[in-house]
Order: structure tokens, then sequence, then C-alpha cells
């Protein structure tokens, strides 16, 4: 009898198992169903990222850059090419490269076309300035800064400076900073000591300055430059600051603007929009920009 009941028993529990082990191979076949479908339904719920491409003018994209900061879309992504030139971003949108062209001069005849729409966004300070290592010196007048460039004066101490040579970083003649210098204070016909060091590549120019003791040069204001250990001139006894500029007091600004399809898509377009809210306004004004007065329209 008992070992009737141990057989009853074993069978009972071999059936009792069995059964335990089909439920949890069903069990866990739909957990990864559900699981799957969960992953599936989220992904498609997702929004899609919009892209928009910057380029252009180096000395715009501290511009753009606190405008995308301020924009701040989880649904766009702004990214910012290579730096290069106003006609590099120009001919990117006109061959529909980018979809935004950064650029720090007035269009010419010769770049206007139906394709693309010119937006002036602010105004922006060139400086002179200069190494820290240069002591004594705060303020240059026109004259002075003639005598620089073309090398007659060679040595800091001519200045009220230290006994040290100039060292001039220079950019070229076709950057809108340079031909603005010579607008104002330089003359066309000037020329230029052989003994300056030649960039390139204007972006540059800063770090070069804060890493060449007695050097100076002409820059854009951007945020970089709060990066570094350098002194910003006076030219002929005027600050170059806000004030100043507004009163007209001080000349050597640069308008910086934007190219855009004359047919932009929706994306960009959105962004543009926002560049016309009171919210970006105060942000490029908190960064020191003189915002122009005009319409998205």
């Amino acid at each position: 009898m008992i070992q009737l009941l141990k057989f009853i028993t074993s069978i009972y529990l071999r059936d009792f198992f069995c059964e335990m082990k089909k439920l949890l191979i069903v069990f866990i076949a739909l957990l990864t169903v559900a699981n799957i479908t969960s992953c599936t339904d989220s992904s498609s719920q997702e929004t899609p990222v919009e892209k928009i491409k910057v380029g252009g003018s180096s000395e715009g994209y501290s511009v753009l850059e606190v405008l995308a900061e301020a924009h701040k879309n989880d649904s766009i992504e702004i990214t910012f090419m290579p730096s290069s030139q106003s006609s590099g971003g120009i001919r990117g949108v006109k061959d529909g490269l980018i979809d935004i062209g950064v650029i720090s001069k007035q269009l010419t005849a010769a770049e206007t076309s139906d394709k693309i729409k010119y937006i002036p966004i602010v105004k922006n300070l060139q400086f002179l300035i200069i190494n820290e290592k240069v002591t004594g010196v705060k303020n240059l007048s026109t004259k002075q800064i003639q005598d620089i460039y073309s090398g007659t004066i060679s040595n800091w101490k001519e200045l009220g400076g230290p006994d040290a040579e100039i060292i001039l970083l220079d950019i070229p003649e076709d950057e809108t900073e340079k031909q603005i210098l010579r607008k104002h204070h330089l003359g066309e016909n000037l020329q230029i000591t052989p003994k300056a060091i030649i960039f390139q590549e204007d972006d540059q120019v800063i770090k070069s300055i804060a890493s060449t003791p007695y050097s100076i040069s002409l820059v854009a204001k951007s945020l970089e430059l709060e990066e570094f250990a350098i002194e910003i001139l006076n030219i002929d006894n005027v600050i170059p600051n806000k004030a100043n500029i507004q009163n007209g007091k001080y000349k050597m600004t640069q308008t910086i603007g934007i190219v855009i399809s004359s047919q932009p898509n929706s994306v960009t377009q959105k962004f543009v929009d926002f560049i016309f809210t009171q919210e970006a306004k105060q942000k490029l004004e908190l960064a020191g920009y003189i915002v122009l007065d005009i319409s998205g329209k």
C-alpha cells in the first residue's frame, strides 16, 4: 500500500512540475512580447530631431551661438560647420549645403540673388587688443595706430609702455575687420610693415595675442575674449562700448547678419522667427551686442 502511494505521488508531482514548466515558458514568452511592444511603442512616439546647419563668417558665430543656446529646443539640432568667411556662408546657402549663412558684411551686387534673403541682426564691436605684458598703454591715437601698422613705431616705450619690440599680428586685407580698420584709422594706402605676422584665419588671433608677449592685433568682439588675459585699448580717447557706438563716437563696428534661402524649410523658419522675439533680443543685449531694429517678415 505504501509503495502504491509513493508511486501515485511521484506521478502527481511529475505532472505538476511539467505543468508549471509549461506555464513558466508561456509567461516568459508573454513578457518578452510585452517588452518588445513597449519598446516599439516608445520609439514610435519619440519626436524626430530636425537639423539646422550653420556656416560662414567666424566673426558672427558667437551671435548665432547665443541664439542657439537661448532657443534650446530638443527637437532641433543646430550644427555649426567649420567657419570660413561671409562669402562661404552666402555660397553655402545658395548651393543648399547649409541652412543659415552667417555674414559680417553687406552683400555685394554679385552676391545678391532671389535665391537668398539677407537679415541683419546686430552691430558688433571691433577692438585693438594687446598682450598683458604691454603695461602703461591704455589708449592709441589714429596716428599712433598708423605708425604701428607701418612700422614707424616699433617699440612700446615710444608709447609709454615697456622697452620691448611691438609684435604686430595682422589679418588679410579681404577680412571685414581689416577693411573697417582701414576705413576709419589706417587709410586705404598705408603700407603694412613687412614684420607683421599675418594670420589667414582670424579666429586664431585671440589665442596668439594671449600667448605672444608684447603683441597687438585687431579682433571682433566674441565670447572667447573673456577666456584670455588681454587688454582692450581705447582709440582717440574713446572707450569701445555700447554708448559710444550709439552716439557715433566709436566707429569700428560691423553688422552681423544671416542669409537664408528665400524659401527656407519649416525648421529653419521657426528658428529665424525666434531671432525676432523679445527673449532673443534680451539674450543678445546681455551678451553685449547692439540689436538692430528689424523685422523678420
